[in-house]
């Protein structure tokens, strides 16, 4: 059943994104973008946001526009950590990185392009949501990829380099990495369905803690995980000096440390019932998954 419930989320957001990309004005561009943002994963993100809506009891249809543009800002921040620059990654998701296909000054302009196409995708006239709802998605989209979010979490992963890092600015990096994302994924449902300030706090920090379990997840699988499974390179982290759990207190630690994060996520989600299910299932996953 969940793997059916992520198929469906990723599928539903693919023909979505592929559909908002089609009716794009053609550019030189658009083949990178395309590349970049439709060659394939599980879309955790999507499916995050349409459990999250689960509990308002939001329609997917009510969702697309929010999961197509949360998977813009990731794939956009995936282009951009892959190039020599940075991570300098060669292969995503089993295919070449998108600097690889298309050149490294294409691949970061596409790249600036998914970002700044996820406002679009909010602010379109077909999105049927409340006005002042779309303003708010907006804020808190920026605050979650900018220099507050994404953007400075690749900045200080790159900073710690080679570094001993103490566990709490390990886990800031890691939560501005990839949790800022995922607050945003329990977020934006919230916002839609017009819940008040604590309760969008609550949200907030319950995907910022999903997106930490992510990062976990994503750090165990360089570890221990082959190439083929994760279609990506493995085993990185150690070789770059990288500042992880991992190489603080060792895999076993770092393993104990998400299990009891998951179970604090799960006995959050249990609060709320039947309507948590999915929400729930696909947490079990990100930890679960092969490596």
């Amino acid at each position: 059943m969940l793997e059916l419930f992520l198929n469906t989320n990723a599928k539903k957001t693919d023909v979505f994104l592929k559909k908002y990309l089609n009716r794009q004005k053609n550019s030189g561009l658009m083949s990178a973008m395309k590349f970049g943002s439709l060659s394939g994963g599980k879309k955790v993100r999507s499916s995050i946001i349409i459990g999250a809506g689960k509990l308002f009891n939001l329609k997917t249809s009510k969702l697309l526009n929010l999961c197509a543009a949360v998977e813009c800002i990731h794939s956009y921040s995936l282009i951009h950590d892959d190039l020599p620059c940075m991570d300098n990654d060669r292969m995503r998701r089993g295919k070449p990185a998108t600097h690889v296909k298309f050149g490294e000054s294409t691949a970061i302009l596409a790249g600036n392009s998914l970002l700044t196409l996820a406002f679009e995708m909010i602010t379109d006239k077909n999105y049927k949501i409340d006005y002042k709802a779309k303003v708010e998605l907006i804020k808190y989209l920026a605050l979650c990829s900018g220099h507050t979010g994404i953007a400075g979490g690749q900045y200080l992963d790159l900073s710690f380099e080679k570094k001993k890092k103490k566990f709490p600015d390990i886990l800031d990096m890691q939560r501005k990495k990839t949790g800022k994302l995922f607050n945003f994924c329990c977020l934006g449902p919230g916002v839609i369905a017009k819940k008040n300030f604590g309760e969008l706090k609550s949200l907030s920090k319950l995907g910022e803690e999903i997106g930490l379990l992510f990062q976990l997840a994503d750090d165990f699988i360089d570890f221990k995980g082959s190439k083929k499974l994760a279609g990506k390179f493995t085993k990185k982290d150690q070789k770059k000096g990288k500042s992880t759990l991992i190489s603080l207190i060792g895999y076993q630690k770092a393993n104990f440390y998400a299990l009891r994060l998951k179970r604090n996520i799960l006995s959050k989600l249990k609060k709320h019932g039947k309507k948590a299910n999915n929400l729930i299932n696909t947490v079990e996953f990100i930890l679960e998954r092969n490596f």
